[in-house]
């Protein structure tokens, strides 16, 4: 009997019989893996914004949660980016207004055309300190707190939307300041800021506590010498999404970019 043979068969046998271990574990792991996604998916909520509307310094919205789980604080983000702006009296025209001559045309009831532009990270001064721009989130709650969106229910619901700054405060923690729209403005105008590009979005966490964008809510810009009020602001609306057009464009020519990048990047925005 040639042992090494029948070594050799057993070896072989062996690994055949590995190889197809590993496969079909492999297959089991896509099936339980596509089964737990779904399972996570259905866990998510679905919400639907139904209707905007701008009062005084407050927004009013209505949701509707159309998933099968609950949403729990349910909030608004608000995002604000220091940007430039060019004025022209005539939407066809070339030759720009300054200021002065665009306050006197608002007072007079004429359009005010604006072409805006990014002008990068922004440092701002609040009492004597460098801050930066933040991100506040906004409770969507009658009571003011965080409440129980049910699923399969339509919610109608207001909040004061918060601007926010932060800088380095005592021992390097950080410590921030909330505006709301008239402060906020005020704020602007004592940095010798004319415009902001402000971003409003949806957010909620589901039973696990996990963050999740239901989508923007509304985007327009501040323009501080001619706005008084959030509803005049609201009604310069636009479309923005500066940082992600650079990655855009990475995107079209690699296979690979940044998780950072791949968080921020969103369809159909483009930067004006």
């Amino acid at each position: 009997m040639d042992w090494n043979f029948l070594t050799g068969l057993g070896t072989l046998i062996l690994a055949i019989a590995t190889i197809l271990y590993v496969t079909q574990s492999r297959l089991q792991t896509q099936v339980l893996m596509k089964q737990v996604n779904l399972q996570i998916g259905q866990q998510i909520p679905r919400l639907f914004i139904r209707q905007v509307n701008f009062e005084a310094n407050s927004l009013k919205i209505e949701i509707q949660n159309a998933g099968s789980t609950p949403a729990y604080w349910v909030g608004l983000e608000t995002r604000f980016f220091v940007i430039g702006q060019r004025l022209y009296s005539d939407q066809y025209s070339d030759s720009e207004i300054n200021w002065g001559e665009a306050v006197k045309l608002h007072e007079k009831g004429k359009t005010i055309f604006s072409k805006y532009f990014w002008t990068g990270p922004s440092k701002l001064r609040y009492e004597n300190k460098e801050a930066d721009a933040d991100t506040s989130i906004s409770f969507l709650s009658p009571q003011g707190v965080s409440v129980y969106f049910p699923p399969n229910s339509v919610v109608q619901t207001e909040t004061r939307p918060m601007f926010l700054v932060s800088w380095k405060g005592d021992q390097g923690l950080t410590a921030s300041k909330g505006f709301e729209y008239d402060e906020f403005r005020e704020f602007l105008l004592s940095n010798n800021i004319r415009a902001v590009a402000v971003v409003m979005s949806l957010l909620c966490k589901d039973a696990g506590e996990t963050v999740h964008g239901q989508g923007y809510v509304a985007s327009f810009v501040v323009r501080t010498d001619l706005d008084r009020s959030l509803v005049e602001s609201s009604k310069n609306s636009q479309r923005f999404d500066f940082i992600p057009l650079s990655h855009e464009e990475q995107l079209s020519g690699n296979s690979w970019t940044r998780y950072e990048d791949y968080q921020n990047t969103f369809s159909n925005w483009h930067v004006f």
